[in-house]
């Protein structure tokens, strides 16, 4: 069981055209580590940082923070639902244990900064898993 280029191009465009490229099918993309050398499907959404910086003498960056969006892992469903669209809750809960998750920071002009969390599948590992679900 398998993505194939078509399903990943096709998945990949919904995701582009909804989220920009922050969720998707890639490889080794932004947040993920370098030593992961395949495919995975891949979120990656603010949750915070410091704003108010600025280069005038009344720069204070103060921290926010942000909420993850309600769609945060929509890509994973995109996979559900090409790959095994009639999964069971049970099963649900051991695919969603493959998830990795990674947070990193984009450091800014004058003390700003973007903190984001990325959180991934191993596409490989993701079908294993359901090959188990047919048996």
């Amino acid at each position: 069981m398998e993505l194939s280029q078509y399903q990943i191009e096709k998945i990949n465009k919904a995701c582009l055209d909804a989220y920009n490229s922050n969720q998707g099918v890639y490889f080794q993309p932004t947040g993920v580590p370098v030593r992961i050398k395949e495919l995975v499907i891949y979120t990656r959404y603010e949750t915070g940082g410091y704003s108010g910086g600025s280069c005038w003498g009344s720069s204070n960056p103060q921290p926010f923070s942000t909420d993850p969006p309600n769609d945060k892992f929509k890509v994973l469903d995109m996979v559900l639902e090409e790959l095994m669209p009639n999964i069971t809750y049970l099963q649900f809960k051991k695919i969603d244990a493959l998830i990795h998750s990674e947070e990193e920071s984009e450091n800014e002009y004058y003390g700003n900064c973007t903190d984001y969390k990325v959180e991934y599948i191993i596409l490989s590992e993701l079908c294993k898993l359901l090959e188990t679900f047919i048996r």
